[in-house]
This record gives structure tokens, sequence and C-alpha cells, in this order.
């Protein structure tokens, strides 16, 4: 895959929460978030959930679709909307599980082998930008994969994630790398986690079909070799950022209108909500997971198919993006926090907080290793061992586009 998405239904005790650990003076935030380690590291502390909405909200501008491409195997890319599905309606009944026997994942165990290269991205802008024109360069260049775990941060108290930074010419590139969290969680999955994971890329079978094919999703099969990925400038702030997301599909309104201004829609599995514990985990941990992914590139609805036991689909319930924070907001508040308080003001606020900090500190040439440690509530950037990860002419002449 191009941008590694989280398909698996997930358990409850996976999402269990511990109270963040140090704390944060709001105002302050340039001389306590930040420091150094004694090994040499930059360490930014993470502030509190009710500390961040204190602030003023960070505004996130609409995402603007400037550059796309189709993946296939063999890492065959085409700058086009081949792989780009169309949205049906699955069947209620469907068995997420069919062809699961016959189904090989993808080696996600390698550490030094990136999740999503980011060649594709540098090369589709690269493409694309004779044709949307000049535009401002960026502050940050990333898939929105890293993006998602930024924003969750304020919320996360048990998983760490990683990523790798580089500065050029001004312009900061962040690459997708597993933790070796992600590696042992891959290297032994729980069969409930694999049956999970595919039963999430089975139901976007059942709910697409090829721009120019039938709506025969049964005769199609698991392919993590292909995908569509669009490329969306926004501003977050002060700072302009470049983010590729992998698209499930979009909805067909049978009209004539461009691609463009068609609405690209997002497809979630998870287990029936029989007990309140599930309500409580859907509603506290997955829905902010599946509002932070759509909203981050402007998806406006999300499709869920809620399934047995068994893995069958039972319900499908759709979701306006929009609507996420207020009909979660009893879970997305502390009670500290005041009840005009939501999740976007918290996650905007922190994001562009620790990409400032990032920004500022990253020095031109330079790779660096940026993780989360979920025990210390702190984020840490240290110089990697690693050489450069961006393709040398590819990152020049793209960046000299987007000036």
């Amino acid at each position: 895959m191009t941008e590694k998405r989280q398909r698996d239904d997930g358990d409850a005790n996976r999402h269990r929460q511990r109270r963040p650990g140090r704390p944060y003076s709001a105002g302050h935030e340039r001389e306590d978030a930040s420091s150094s380690t004694a090994r040499g590291s930059l360490r930014f502390a993470v502030p509190r959930v009710h500390e961040l909405s204190r602030q003023g909200r960070v505004s996130l501008s609409k995402p603007q679709e400037i550059a796309y491409f189709s993946k296939y195997a063999d890492d065959e890319v085409r700058f086009d909307r081949s792989n780009l599905l169309v949205y049906k309606k699955a069947e209620v009944g469907a068995n997420l599980l069919d062809g699961f026997e016959e189904y090989t994942s993808k080696d996600e165990t390698n550490p030094t082998a990136p999740p999503a290269p980011i060649a594709p991205l540098l090369a589709a802008l690269e493409h694309f930008q004779g044709e949307t024109g000049a535009r401002e360069q960026p502050h940050f260049v990333t898939y929105r994969n890293n993006l998602n775990k930024i924003m969750g941060t304020p919320y996360n108290s048990k998983n760490d994630w990683a990523f790798e930074v580089e500065k050029r010419d001004g312009c900061v590139y962040l690459d997708v790398r597993r933790t070796q969290q992600d590696i042992e969680s891959n290297r032994n999955p729980h069969e409930n986690q694999r049956r999970g994971a595919f039963a999430g890329r089975r139901f976007e079978i059942y709910s697409t079909h090829p721009k120019m094919g039938s709506s025969g999703g049964k005769q199609r099969q698991v392919n993590e070799d292909e995908e569509f990925c669009s490329i969306s400038a926004m501003a977050l702030g002060d700072k302009r950022l470049v983010v590729a997301a992998e698209i499930d599909c979009y909805e067909d309104k049978g009209d004539d209108s461009s691609h463009a201004g068609r609405d690209y829609i997002e497809l979630k599995t998870f287990r029936l909500l029989q007990r309140e514990k599930d309500q409580f985990v859907f509603e506290r941990f997955k829905l902010l997971a599946f509002w932070i992914q759509s909203f981050l590139v402007g998806t406006p609805k999300i499709v869920c198919a809620f399934r047995s036991e068994d893995f069958e689909v039972r319900k499908l319930q759709s979701f306006r993006v929009t609507e996420i924070p207020n009909f979660c907001r009893k879970h997305w508040l502390t009670p500290r926090l005041p009840l005009t308080s939501q999740s976007p003001v918290v996650c905007l606020n922190f994001t562009k907080a620790l990409l400032d900090w990032i920004y500022e500190h990253a020095q031109e040439g330079r790779v660096y290793r940026v993780t989360y440690m979920p025990r210390q509530h702190a984020v840490e950037m240290d110089l990697s061992p690693e050489p450069s990860f961006l393709p040398e002419l590819i990152a020049d002449r793209a960046l000299t586009q987007l000036k």
C-alpha cells in the first residue's frame, strides 16, 4: 500500500487509555513544551487535552486537490484516476471473510522498508504542477498517515508511532515508519486481527465497482497492490501542507461534473454494537480515528458496515464527517473542559504546535527520527542513522515546480 491504514475492527482492550503524564502550562508552550534529553534528543511534552482546548482554535483551510495517481502491482504508477472506484451500496448479509483462506497479506515486518514510499507522491507533484499552475511552496509534504498519528496524540496514551523527517530548501518531508510495536504486532497477529483487517478490505470490494465496469463486486478479489491516491494542498494556520491520502471511492451523482466536484467516501467496518461497552469504544475511540482521517483531506462521508461475530454485514450506517464531533462530544470531553469544547480544537492546536516545533528544529539536509512515547506522553526528535529517503532528482524538481 502507498498509505498504510488500519482496517482492523480492533478490540476494546487495545483502546483503553491511561491518564497523560507530564503537565503543561498553557500560554508557555515554547518554554515548557520543548527540552533536551540527556542523550541530546529534543523532546516535546504533549499538553493535556483541557490545556489545548483553552487555546484559540487553529484553522484548517478546505483541502484542494492538486495531483493524484493510481498504483498497481510491481510499483507501477499512473498519473490518472484509473483506480478510483465508484461507490455502490453493499448487501446486508454479505460474507466479509469470502476469500480469506486464500489470502496472503503483505509482509509488514521489515523495519527498513517504508510502508509508504514517498517517490510516487513527489513524482505526481512534478507531473501535475504544470497543469495546476504556480503555487506557494509548502512547509510540509506528507502522507495522511503521519498526520493521523499526530492529530490523535492528545487522546493517545498507549500506542507509539514514528516517522522520519528531512528538510530540503525550506520544505519538511515526513516519511512513514513502523515502530517495533507495529512490527511485533504484524509478525504475530491474533487470528481475529487478521480477519478484521481482511474484512475491511472485503467490504471495500462489496461497496465499489470500477467506473466502466459492472457492479459485480463478488468477482473482484482483495488486492493490496492497487489503490488510488489523492494529493491535496491546505493551510494549517500559517503552515502550508501538501497531503497525500488513499481514497476508497467516490459517489457518482449521475451528472457530468468533474472528479474534483464529486464527493469522496471513506469505508469502514466495526463489530455490532450489542453492549454498552461496544458503544463506548466505537464512539470514544473509533469515531475519533474515523473523523481525523476523513476531516484531514475533506472527505465528507463515511459508510460503516457493522458486522456479526462471524463477519457478516448486519447493518450499514452513514456518518457526515462534520457532524461526528457533536455526535461524540460527551466522550471527547473531560470533566474540566467547557461544554463548548470539542476535539477539533484539541487535535488542530496540538498538530500545529508539533509541526511548528519540528519545522523550527529540523536543519537543512539532515534526517531525523520523530517518535512518540506514550508512557512519557512526549515526542522526541533524534538524528537518524538512515540516509536521505528523498529521491534526489524528483524532490528537487517537484520543489522547484511548487515555488
